[in-house]
């Protein structure tokens, strides 16, 4: 139990995203409590299986095993309407031919009739009571099954359960396993129905993600030979890499996982916390674009700078401040996905405050540089989804998708999402003589914008026959150090060279 509460505790410390919860769950489970949640698993009708092993002190009250399932008169109305296990577990007698209440007891048959516990010794001479069994679960349709484990048996004397009038409470050594599938199913045997797609798919986009990375260097390259590669495409580059790899991270976990049913938490957590890091990078690149930084000018004021300083100092606290919140108070008895917790909606709200300074920085860019009004008309529109789709369906898929299929969704999703936006900004910036919204026109060895540079009267100078976009031509300024030479010498001020073409 405590290496669980580790896994979910860095888990939710370092990203935001969905998590594939182990099939496999053990460890020593002690409470004052007599009623304690244990996990939860989507089986799949039919073949949906749970393999149990429990075992605790003889001189403690029996315990038992119970599984609810997800309807509101089950598990919502058990975990948070009633309030004594009696009531817990009288719920679940109620429904006896369902078989839900195990009792892990010698006395007790299971309900094909076979006990399946026995009294032990250890070397100290005490005596411990080991129960196994299994449980094949059938029902209308896949669904969540929630474990439980508890000492209220209604039918056992009060003085074994009861200690100076306080419940003895709950101790057990438990071991959990649960699959669905056939163990040959390798994509499907250790994962939650809800989870069938998520390797699938994770390794679909690392495939289409390693070929933006080819496509970014063949680009860089290009860019670099007319010396047009600016900070804000090294930015996306950077976070293209980044994202790659968190996937590739995810991927392995979950290759593993698929084997033994257990995987690599390190690796999860560290793929999620550097496929957020990506993330962050890339919505600040948009949002300096948007500025036009590296497109109407080289520098940004010191306003720009500031505020941008501040909104992200400010959404960095917040993101941790709701990550710790959430390792406070999640509950992974009742949410099903971070997403429907409380910090996944602030964060919703987060990308949306985001996308409002966007519009705004690029609607002034292109006031202020008409000639640009391409780029960033297209940039806006194109962008927008990126910002917008993910609190959208966030909603859709907590109040509109059934649980059982919403953890693959949503990770569909998010990775068209976030394959879509380093699409767009790779197609807006690609070096080809066909691109009119071709962001760059400054070269990299561009001297300062304090030197007098105006953008808007050098495009003015343009004989509008070529449009000076980067490609056809690339101001630059030249700067005389040496004021004794020639006034009339070609190489002062500012002066329009045609690019010279790179293959």
């Amino acid at each position: 139990m405590m290496k669980t509460n580790l896994f979910i505790l860095l888990t939710t410390l370092f990203h935001h995203h969905n998590v594939v919860q182990g099939k496999r769950s053990q460890g020593i489970l002690s409470s004052k409590r007599d009623f304690v949640y244990l996990d939860r698993f989507c089986f799949q009708s039919e073949t949906g299986a749970l393999e149990y092993s429990f075992k605790y002190p003889m001189f403690y009250p029996t315990q038992m095993l119970l599984l609810y399932f997800d309807t509101d008169d089950q598990w919502p109305r058990a975990y948070k309407q009633l309030s004594t296990c009696e009531d817990r577990v009288t719920l679940l007698t109620n429904h006896s031919d369902n078989h839900q209440v195990v009792y892990l007891s010698v006395f007790v048959p299971d309900s094909s009739g076979n006990g399946r516990c026995q009294i032990q010794r250890d070397a100290l001479m005490a005596e411990w009571v080991v129960c196994t069994g299994t449980r094949v679960f059938r029902s209308a349709r896949s669904r969540w099954w929630f474990l439980a484990i508890a000492n209220c048996d209604p039918s056992e004397e009060e003085d074994r359960r009861m200690y100076n009038n306080e419940s003895i409470g709950v101790y057990a050594e438990f071991s959990l396993q649960m699959t669905n599938g056939l163990p040959s199913e390798v994509l499907k045997y250790q994962f939650s129905i809800d989870e069938w797609l998520i390797l699938p798919s994770d390794t679909l986009f690392l495939g289409l993600q390693a070929i933006l990375i080819v496509c970014v260097f063949l680009m860089g390259r290009s860019l670099s030979a007319r010396r047009l590669y600016h900070n804000t495409f090294r930015m996306c580059s950077q976070s293209i890499t980044m994202n790659t790899i968190g996937l590739a991270f995810l991927v392995t976990n979950y290759v593993i996982y698929a084997i033994d049913g257990i995987g690599l938490p390190i690796i999860l957590t560290s793929g999620q916390f550097i496929r957020a890091l990506a993330d962050m990078l890339f919505m600040y690149m948009c949002l300096v674009l948007a500025r036009g930084l590296n497109v109407t000018k080289m520098r940004l004021t010191l306003m720009d700078k500031a505020f941008l300083a501040l909104m992200f100092v400010f959404f960095i606290c917040s993101y941790l401040l709701m990550q710790f919140w959430e390792i406070k108070y999640f509950d992974p008895a009742m949410v099903y996905a971070q997403s429907e917790s409380l910090p996944g909606y602030l964060l919703s709200i987060w990308r949306l405050t985001a996308w409002v300074f966007f519009v705004f920085a690029a609607l002034m860019s292109k006031n202020g540089f008409p000639q640009k009004a391409a780029f960033f008309n297209s940039f806006i529109l194109m962008m927008t989804p990126w910002f917008w789709a993910p609190p959208i369906f966030t909603l859709i898929a907590n109040f509109l998708l059934n649980n059982w299929v919403r953890a693959e969704v949503v990770n569909i999703v998010e990775n068209v999402v976030t394959f879509y936006g380093y699409l767009v900004f790779l197609w807006l910036s690609r070096p080809t003589e066909n691109n009119q919204n071709f962001p760059f026109h400054i070269r990299t060895t561009q001297v300062d914008v304090d030197t007098g540079f105006d953008p808007q009267t050098a495009y003015a100078q343009n004989n509008g026959h070529t449009p000076n976009d980067g490609m056809h031509g690339v101001i630059e300024l030249t700067v005389r150090n040496d004021p004794d030479k020639d006034s009339n010498s070609e190489d002062r001020g500012i002066v329009e060279r045609p690019q010279i073409s790179s293959n």
